[in-house]
């Protein structure tokens, strides 16, 4: 199959890809916890162990901005911008949170999904299975084999720096975690170009939800490729420095 054939099938795959994301809200909580198990201590303490929604009360809601730039839309699907709520319907002396998640809005929203006994941010597992699940539409490869390798990464190669981050006009300290999953993989002659796929999070328990950004960035040096960027970031989060 030629590139270009991968790319279209890609386009014609997009919509059950999406689909298929939307199970990981439900259930990636449990998904998370396994690739806590095996992750390295600093990635796992500070992806996974730490709470991330002790900063949030009953009544109060997460917002965060999504946005989608492919360089070819009419191969990989149409660029837009959106958002993504995490409302928090109950809050327990346990520290654990019911939470309502809302991906998109419009024509693109799901339906909301409810979860319940929350420490974690559930954004964080919707990011994980889309940066997997772009990967597989633009580098090829099973899911599966792709999430063990981005497992694998996080328990040996990922990276984490110390990060300042802008938030509602002050500034405040985080964590910068940062990894290539791809860039080692045996099997990368096989990925078009796109073994070097980055995806970056930023972090600062000084911020409601924890999360503050996270991003992907999907580029090929084959002639013709084209490139993706993902973006989530919370409402009220400047510039990370």
């Amino acid at each position: 199959m030629t590139t270009r054939h991968m790319y279209v099938r890609g386009a014609v795959l997009c919509a059950a890809a999406g689909a298929m994301l939307m199970l990981g809200v439900a259930n990636g909580f449990a998904q998370s916890q396994a690739v806590a198990a095996e992750d390295k201590e600093g990635v796992r303490d500070i992806l996974f162990d730490t709470p991330q929604l002790n900063l949030v009360s009953a009544g109060e809601t997460l917002k965060y901005n999504f946005s989608r730039d492919a360089s070819e839309p009419k191969l990989l699907g149409p660029n837009f911008t959106d958002e993504i709520k995490v409302d928090v319907a109950k809050a327990s002396e346990d520290g654990k949170r019911d939470v309502d998640v809302q991906i998109f809005s419009g024509d693109r929203g799901r339906d909301v999904r409810h979860l319940s006994g929350m420490t974690a941010n559930p954004v964080l597992v919707f990011y994980l299975d889309r940066a997997v699940s772009n990967f597989a539409l633009l580098g090829g490869g099973s899911k599966g084999y792709l999430k063990n390798r981005f497992r694998l990464a996080l328990r040996t190669t990922a990276k984490i720096e110390p990060a300042k981050i802008q938030y509602n006009g002050k500034t405040v300290d985080g964590h910068h975690v940062w990894v290539t999953p791809y860039a080692n993989d045996p099997s990368k002659e096989k990925m078009s170009g796109y073994e070097k796929a980055r995806f970056d999070v930023f972090v600062s328990d000084e911020v409601p939800g924890y999360l503050v950004e996270l991003k992907s960035h999907f580029e090929s040096p084959q002639p013709g490729a084209p490139k993706l960027n993902e973006r989530i970031v919370l409402d009220g989060v400047g510039v990370e420095k």
